[in-house]
Order: C-alpha cells, then sequence, then structure tokens
C-alpha cells in the first residue's frame, strides 16, 4: 500500500462526508486506502463513514492524538496522511505530498489552508497564518498542523507519533524538527472549517492556542501553573 489516508472522528455528521468524498476522489496511480479512527461517536459518523472508508476503526479511549495513533497502526500506507473529520484535500493533495516525502531530508510537512467560509477577520488570519508558516516551513522548523499532515510510515513510527500533550501537532513536529526539515507547502491547500474561531472569537482562539504553545514548548517549566488553558477544548 502506498499512502493511508487517516481521519480521526467524533461526532462529526455534519462534516464528514465531505471529507471523505475529498479523500476518494484523488487523482493519482498510488494505491492508497482511507482509514476512519472513530472515538466512540453517538451520531451519524460511523453510519457515513463505512459507505466511503476502507476501513473504520472503534477508538474506546477519546482524544485527537489517540484516534491518529490508533488510525495509524491499523493502516498500510508507506505514506501517512492525516486529516481532520472537518477539512477537504484537494483531488492533487496525495500526489503533492508523496512527491516532497521522496526527499529524505524531510521528516514532515502540512500543506497551506484556507476556511470554508469568508469574511475580514477570517481572511486576515488566514493570511498572516499562512505566511507565518510558510516562513517557519523555510527554515525547515515548520509546523505540523493538526488538521493536514504527512509523514513516512518509518518516520511516525520511529518518533512514536504525537503525544498525549495539550497540543499535540506541535509537540509532534518537535519531534520530527529532531530527524530533519519540516515544511510548509503553499500548494496544495485545504479547506478547512473556521468553527473554532467562529465559535469563540478571535481574541479568544488567539490566547487559547498561545497558552498550549506555551505548555507544549516549556514542559520543564511549570508555565501551566499560570495558564488560562490547561487542555485542549473540543469544539463539538
Amino acid at each position: 500500500m502506498d499512502a493511508s489516508i487517516i481521519i480521526p472522528a467524533l461526532n462529526e455528521e455534519k462534516y464528514i462526508k465531505s471529507t471523505l468524498e475529498s479523500a476518494c476522489k484523488q487523482k493519482t496511480s498510488l494505491n492508497y486506502e482511507v482509514v476512519v479512527a472513530d472515538n466512540s461517536s453517538e451520531d451519524r459518523t460511523v453510519e457515513i463513514a463505512e459507505r466511503y472508508a476502507d476501513r473504520v476503526v472503534n477508538v474506546e479511549k477519546r482524544g485527537t492524538w489517540i484516534g491518529r495513533n490508533t488510525g495509524a497502526r491499523k493502516s498500510r500506507g508507506k505514506v501517512l496522511v492525516f486529516v481532520d473529520a472537518d477539512t477537504t484535500i484537494p483531488p492533487n493533495y496525495l500526489d503533492a505530498v508523496n512527491a516532497v516525502l521522496f526527499d529524505d531530508s524531510i521528516s514532515g510537512l502540512s500543506c497551506a489552508f484556507r476556511f470554508e467560509k469568508h469574511s475580514r477577520v477570517l481572511d486576515a488570519i488566514e493570511e498572516l497564518s499562512n505566511s507565518y508558516l510558510l516562513f517557519k516551513g523555510m527554515r525547515g522548523k515548520g509546523e505540523i498542523l493538526g488538521f493536514n499532515n504527512a509523514v513516512t510510515r518509518k518516520m511516525f513510527f520511529e518518533t512514536g507519533g504525537f503525544p498525549n500533550q495539550p497540543m499535540e501537532d506541535g509537540a509532534f513536529a518537535r519531534k520530527l524538527w529532531e530527524k530533519g526539515r519540516v515544511v510548509y507547502l503553499p500548494e496544495p491547500k485545504v479547506v478547512t472549517s473556521a468553527r473554532r474561531i467562529s465559535k469563540r472569537g478571535p481574541i479568544h482562539s488567539a490566547v487559547y492556542y498561545a497558552n498550549l504553545m506555551l505548555i507544549t514548548d516549556f514542559p520543564r517549566i511549570p508555565v501551566e501553573k499560570v495558564a488560562i488553558f490547561k487542555r485542549y477544548l473540543p469544539v463539538r
């Protein structure tokens, strides 16, 4: 199996159909599979997933990190692509990330994004975020965006996958930095939901992520004693 697209999910009946359709419509000659790692959803997520995915894995313990890790363990691909259930990928996504990962100096990657809806605030956040992340990626110290990222199977298991930390994708990136360059691709762009920002507002969201980043970047310093947010807050 050349690649696996792994989608963690918890009560995602509103979004997951579009995500799965985009995963199944990749224009590629690669032999790939679609794996949904479901955290015991209580809505129609599994029912919808079973129509599209090659495999639906039940993950009893809840957590995005363990959903991704369990999906990876149950997958067969040489390249592992992680896509969140509220994100769609363009038809050339799989070919693009697979080609980049042929470079042995690259340990992982994420692709640029745009939100599924537009406003002045969201457009500004989108542009600033992509510019900043592209700059970091050019230095080889790119971030891993949880909602879309890719690594080789070998690299994933060498580093132990996503850790159980407040900002598991950021912590995973730092593990990958020790193995090689983490890059950020300006193309192809994925389309992701702005529901967290819409639900809590841009200022609240910025403070929230800044708090999690502090806890992730300085694990030996008791930052979490003064942090406002000490754990991941689900948006469902």
